[in-house]
């Protein structure tokens, strides 16, 4: 008998069942949307994470941690990254 392959849609309907599992699913996913597009912005801008921590005022390590989702930047902090690429901080809620 053949197991049938585990989808990303199967995992959605077994694991986020209850709203608190899904809460923590979904700030997992909104806390890797930011470092990815952290990380996205400086490589666009063919920077490296010691030059975006210098003008952030801070250490390589901690651009390394929030690219990594290891490290959740304040709001503070993600407007002096959107003002360093010349962006601006746009939240939304849907």
């Amino acid at each position: 008998m053949k197991k049938k392959d585990y989808t990303h849609e199967d995992f959605e309907k077994e694991f986020l069942k209850t709203p608190a599992m899904r809460r923590e699913y979904e700030r997992g996913v909104a806390g890797l949307l930011i470092a990815h597009k952290i990380a996205d912005l400086r490589e666009r801008h063919h920077m490296t994470q010691a030059e975006l921590a210098r003008r952030l005022h801070t250490r390589q390590q901690v651009v390394s941690r929030m690219e990594q989702d290891k490290y959740r930047p304040s709001l503070t902090t993600l407007e002096k990254i959107a003002r360093v690429f010349g962006k601006r901080l746009e939240i939304n809620f849907v």
